[in-house]
């Protein structure tokens, strides 16, 4: 069993790095994030792309949400219902900054769910995940809340799921769990990598 105070650990540390990169950096890197991801066959053949509000420790991926608004495709982004018995995301569609607007849990920009309609997990093509840390096997250390690895768990086998994350959230080993489940490509400045499924 893994002790939550390993990843706690990790969590604290990874985020103190990313609190310390340089704004220019921040930015540079997160451009060229957007600039792989928006050429992925994924994104490019997907008509409901799934995204996040990014958090400022997260790639600014406002660029890439835009592209796809401007290339005509559907933008979904999650609500995260902490009342459901189980951490859950419902995901709801945006057409505009304007409808992101709801204070989520940690500061999280959420959608409206007023004026964004709810889109069924069935309708979406590709979905971005964000995360505090990965490792070569492309196993991801959230923020602790449980609603991406719930996701990850529902999510069909052929839905293509890509991390979004700085070359330095690379680390040799994230403690995993039974829940866990690894995601097949993360997307840094330093282009896209991929991973064998777990055995």
């Amino acid at each position: 069993m893994i002790s939550p105070t390993s990843k706690e650990y990790l969590r604290r540390d990874m985020l103190a790095q990313l609190r310390s990169m340089s704004r220019a950096l921040h930015a540079e890197a997160s451009l060229s994030i957007c600039t792989t991801a928006a050429h992925l066959p994924a994104f490019v053949e997907s008509r409901c792309v799934a995204f996040f509000a990014p958090l400022a420790s997260e790639p600014d991926i406002h660029p890439l949400i835009e592209e796809a608004w401007a290339e005509g495709k559907r933008v979904v982004l999650p609500l995260m219902l902490e009342e459901s018995p189980v951490p859950e995301l419902d995901w709801h569609a945006v057409t505009s900054w304007d409808e992101v607007v709801m204070p989520g849990p940690i500061g999280l920009r959420e959608p409206d769910p007023v004026r964004c309609p709810r889109v069924p997990l069935a309708e979406i093509g590709c979905v971005f995940v964000p995360g505090v840390a990965f490792d070569a096997k492309g196993f991801r250390l959230g923020r602790g809340g449980g609603f991406y690895d719930r996701f990850l768990s529902l999510a069909p086998e052929n839905l293509p799921r890509i991390g979004l994350m700085f070359a330095l959230q690379k680390i040799p080993l994230v403690p995993r769990e039974e829940h866990d489940h690894p995601l097949p490509s993360v997307v840094t400045e330093d282009g896209e990598e991929t991973f064998a499924p777990a055995k």
